[in-house]
């Protein structure tokens, strides 16, 4: 009987031998002693930190945009921040629990949940559809604003859009931290607009976009993360839209309306359509949420890959992998980008049998697609051209617009041929990046 015991005895003691040795060989390598340094250009690239405390940042406004009415969202948008970063500082979740927010904001509910849905048309997107203004219009004709809080709300977006700086304050947050309030801040900008044509008609809408898309233009430049940037550019694609649609209806403009509409229609400049301040500050994000991330498991990530993770190795292969890619892509001419944008980026090569980081490898295997948030900068300057040549053929009606349109020196940004026209319907269009949006006006 004791020959089968040893015998048994032995296939055990192996096999645990064997597991452990196999275990060891995985996860010694990815033990935090042997983490890489952070490549010297990551760190060159963040020696310059952004300061956000500054007069006139927009951002602490956005951040108490969802207080209770009677507060002082400036105020509130600060105390919000700052619970936010003392608790990320103590090495807890940077975000806010049920009693923190009805004592900062007023309330737990969403106080911004009953407007929208009397005014359905502020929630469309201009990257979907290019009668959102005609329709909010209408709805404001038949329901004339007299809900409270959207009143209040519409003061506060007024108040937002003549700040001078928009700078997200991203210091000392991490993946759990709630975001600004960006989609009541886009409603607001669309029923700002309707209201403005609504009571005043081109000259309204004319002066309420002089000080809209200034803020949102400035918001290009200075945001500090991809979705601000993302917010920004369909805020300025709405504005477009409204734009387009005043000059379309009226039979002809003034020639103080012609020079106003000029200055709004100033194309982008290289450094609006750059994406490399939002991506930065994306990698610092990641730079800085290291320790954090290595405590706490992002949703998404299985819990066997929290042992397999080297968090700087991992922060240096996002930074070769994916951040340097954008670098590129947003360097590019909007033809060669959009030619080069078509082949897709390949997955990144790794061996699974290579364990050092191997968990980092394996999340980070399917590369992020940076290029969507690229080619929506290109779609918006393509819009620019667009409304630009519709107030062109407005002043100086053609004889032919299909020959003007052809001849015209506003081109398609992405293949540089005239734009597309639908004499029918009197469309005037481009294929947006995006096959899914749609780029397109109405003479």
């Amino acid at each position: 009987m004791s020959h089968p015991r040893s015998l048994l005895f032995k296939i055990i003691t192996r096999s645990l031998f064997v597991g452990g040795l196999g275990l060891g060989i995985v996860l010694i390598p990815n033990l935090s002693i042997f983490d890489e340094k952070l490549l010297p250009e990551i760190n060159e690239l963040l020696k310059t930190p952004v300061n956000p405390d500054i007069e006139g940042n927009a951002n602490y406004h956005f951040y108490g945009l969802a207080s209770a009415s009677e507060k002082d969202a400036y105020i509130v948008g600060k105390a919000v921040l700052h619970t936010l970063q003392s608790k990320h500082a103590k090495g807890e979740s940077a975000t806010l629990t049920e009693q923190e927010r009805a004592e900062l904001l007023g309330s737990t509910g969403d106080l911004d949940s009953e407007w929208p849905e009397i005014y359905p048309a502020a929630k469309c997107s201009p990257r979907e559809s290019t009668v959102c203004l005609e329709k909010l219009i209408e709805q404001i004709k038949d329901k004339p604003l007299s809900n409270e809080r959207l009143l209040a709300q519409l003061k506060r977006y007024n108040t937002i859009i003549q700040q001078p700086h928009m700078i997200e304050d991203t210091r000392l947050l991490d993946y759990t931290s709630p975001l600004p309030a960006f989609g009541p801040v886009l409603y607001l900008n669309r029923l700002n607009q309707a209201l403005a044509y609504q009571e005043s008609g081109l000259e309204g809408l004319i002066s309420r976009s002089e000080m809209d898309m200034r803020f949102w233009r400035m918001a290009l430049v200075e945001s500090q993360t991809l979705i601000g940037r993302m917010i920004t550019i369909n805020a300025l694609r709405g504005d477009l839209l409204s734009l387009s649609f005043a000059i379309n209806k009226l039979p002809s403009l003034t020639p103080a309306h012609e020079k106003r509409l000029r200055d709004l229609l100033k194309p982008l400049s290289p450094h609006e359509k750059n994406i490399e301040v939002a991506l930065t500050s994306e990698l610092r994000l990641s730079v800085n949420n290291r320790e954090f991330y290595s405590e706490n498991v992002p949703e998404g990530v299985s819990l066997p890959l929290r042992f397999l993770i080297q968090q700087t190795a991992s922060v240096n292969l996002y930074y070769k992998e994916t951040i340097k890619t954008g670098f590129a892509f947003g360097k590019m001419s909007p033809s060669e980008f959009y030619e080069r944008a078509q082949v897709p980026v390949k997955s990144m090569p790794f061996s699974r049998f290579n364990p050092y980081n191997l968990g980092g490898k394996i999340a980070q295997s399917q590369n992020w697609q940076v290029s969507p948030y690229i080619g929506r900068a290109h779609d918006l300057a393509g819009l620019y051209s667009l409304v630009t040549l519709q107030l062109e053929l407005k002043t100086n009606p053609p004889q032919d617009v299909a020959a003007a349109i052809k001849s015209s020196p506003y081109k398609n940004p992405y293949t540089e041929k005239p734009f597309d026209y639908d004499p029918a319907t009197k469309a005037l269009s481009f294929q947006c990046f995006e096959v899914k949006d749609v780029c397109k006006i109405t003479l």
